[in-house]
This record gives C-alpha cells, structure tokens and sequence, in this order.
C-alpha cells in the first residue's frame, strides 16, 4: 500500500549522548520498514556523539546530521522538523532503542485518512529491570473529537511523550511553538498540535524502549527555568479549564500535578524564594473548588495560598498536597532511579 511506502522522517536531538548512541542507531537502522531518513540534530555536544554521527552518517545514506548550537531539545526538534521531507514524521531519543517493527507498526496505523497521529505502546528500563506500561483501554482503538484532549488530560494511553507517536507532516506546516524549558516540554509540544488533529490511533503493542535517566532534566534537582513549565505548559492546561468545562477538573488537576512536581524539587531556601507559585497554585485550587468536592476542601485551599513561607514545614506541607491530590513528587521518582545499568541492544 503507498503508506506503507511513504517516506518517514525520525528526528533525534542528540547532546552529549555517547554512552547510548551507537546502541540507538544500531536499533534505528534495524528497522524492518524500508523507506525512512534519519536527521540527527547535534545541539552542541561536547563529547564524542559528534564522531559518532560522523562515522554513521559516512556509512548509512539516509542518516543526516546538523548541528547546531546548545539551545535544547525542543529547538533541537525543531531543526529536525524543518529538515524533514517525509510523509510522516517520528522522533527518538538519543538514549532509548526501538524494536524493529516500530515505525511499521506506527505506519500501519496511519493508513486511516482521518488518523493524523499514531500511537504504540513501550517499555520502561529502570536499572536492569523492564517494565512494560500499563496496557491501552483496548488493543486498537481511534479517539476523535474532545476525547483527545480528555486522554491526554488523564496521562493514561496518550501520555506526554513524543518517541512513541507518528505524526502527519501536514500538521507542521504552521509552525509548532517551542517550549522555552526541558521539563516536560514534550507534553506542550503534544498539547500545541492537539488542535490540528482529528483522529488518534492506538496500538498497544510496546515498539519503544524508554531508558530512565536520573539526570534528565524531569528528575534533576531544581532549575530556575523549570518555572516556565508552570508558565507555559500550565497556561494550556488552565485555558483547557475555562474552554472545555466538562475537563476543567482534569485540566486543573493537571495544572496542580505540574505545579507541585516543580515545588517539590525545591530546596527550602528555594521554596521561600519562589513562594509566589505556591500562593499562586492555592488560588487556582480555591477558585475550582467546586470541580474537586471530594478531593480537595476550600479550607485545604485557603491554607495552601496563605503567606506564611517562614515554616519549616513548607516541604511537607506540599508533599501532603501531593498525597492528597493522588499526584506522585519528585522524591517519589527518585525512589524509583536506582543506580542506571546497561541495556539490552534489541529485543523482539
């Protein structure tokens, strides 16, 4: 069929990436789908990836490098897309692999028409340990309409990542707004096309290996630009809210989880310094109250916005919050890191 046919662009930001690179190209090129390119965005490594990509890019035609200098991820992905000349369009990460069926089964399910993304299933590498996600609603299935944004609202089967998704290149010709921080910058960059897509299929077929990385800018400690996650990303969630009211509850909660995570990576010090965003969340928490009678108080909002930053309590005061809402903290992640050990090359 011409899907099959059509040629996929995988965009791979790489930075400082030499400890898993040569794994996650070696898994790319095994690919059992015949007609992809591949365009690595060097976003000014300091290492050897440079060498690396040099050396692939000699031996393997549809490998393309460019480099630019350090700006991020999401500016790295977006040199990629402008590069891209495919029908379709995947991205990869520097340290994951993929199965070798992973782009045919991405394409395969984007052979519906209405279908403007394609998303599979994966699994987690925690140390040594595999843990497949939690398995899709159904084996196949297509949401449309506001759905899509109710089920990127849950977390659950459309989640915030990008290496697990196709996308029609059609949806980039307006350019995607880049996010203008690393922390959950995939889940903005999910949220700013959702508007552009009318259907959504879903494999539960696991085709991606995700490998946790405790210094990925999600599990490193506090950045001052973290801040602008709350300010971006939460600024979708909260119009959500006020444009959608049957997922306000959703919406905010969403707007809480991002904004408690943030705090919750804080030192004290840098919790009083930054006290703003807790009062700031309160006040979003108090005005939903309504949406969220049986899981927050007005009361539990009114001393969430109170100025008393002095105590040395703030950090638990926000963990309480955390349990109280269902929402998982930093620490919590962390628990889950554990000492990083290499990972097997290619599974079927």
């Amino acid at each position: 069929m011409a899907t099959q046919e059509a040629l996929i662009s995988v965009i791979m930001p790489v930075y400082n990436a030499e400890k898993y690179l040569a794994q996650a190209l070696d898994s790319l090129l095994a690919q059992d789908y015949p007609n992809f390119e591949i365009i690595c965005v060097d976003d000014g490594s300091v290492d050897t990836s440079k060498v690396i990509l040099a050396g692939y890019a000699r031996q393997n035609a549809r490998l393309h490098v460019v480099r630019v200098k350090n700006g991020g991820q999401a500016r790295a992905r977006q040199v990629g897309i402008e590069h891209a000349k495919g029908s379709f369009l995947a991205f990869m990460d520097s340290d994951d692999l993929v199965h070798p069926q992973w782009l045919s089964t991405l394409a395969e399910g984007m052979q519906t028409p209405q279908v403007d993304m394609t998303v599979v299933n994966y699994y987690n590498y925690i140390g040594s340990t595999k843990i497949k996600a939690r398995s899709f609603r159904a084996p196949v299935f297509t949401i449309e309409g506001d759905d899509k944004y109710r089920y990127w609202l849950e977390d659950h089967d459309l989640r915030g990542y990008l290496w697990n998704k196709m996308f029609r290149s059609d949806l980039f010709k307006k350019p995607v707004p880049v996010a203008n921080f690393n922390l959950l910058e995939d889940a903005y960059f999910i949220g700013q096309l959702l508007p552009r897509i009318d259907q959504i299929y879903f494999v539960d077929q696991p085709r991606y290996y995700y490998r946790f990385n405790a210094t990925s800018s999600v599990h490193a400690k506090f950045q001052k630009r973290d801040l602008e996650a709350i300010h971006q990303l939460g600024a979708v969630f909260l119009t959500l809210a006020r444009e959608k009211p049957e997922l306000t509850s959703l919406a905010v909660r969403r707007y809480a989880a991002l904004s408690l995570f943030v705090l919750s990576k804080m030192s004290p010090r840098q919790l009083v310094a930054n006290w703003g965003y807790a009062q700031q969340l309160g006040m979003v928490l108090a005005q939903y109250t309504r949406e969220f009678q049986g899981i927050i108080s007005a009361g539990d909002a009114t001393m969430l916005a109170a100025d008393n930053p002095g105590k040395a309590s703030l950090l638990g005061k926000l963990r309480a919050w955390s349990h109280l809402l269902g929402l998982p903290t930093f620490d919590d992640l962390n628990k889950l890191a554990g000492r990083e050990s290499d990972v097997p090359k290619k599974e079927s």
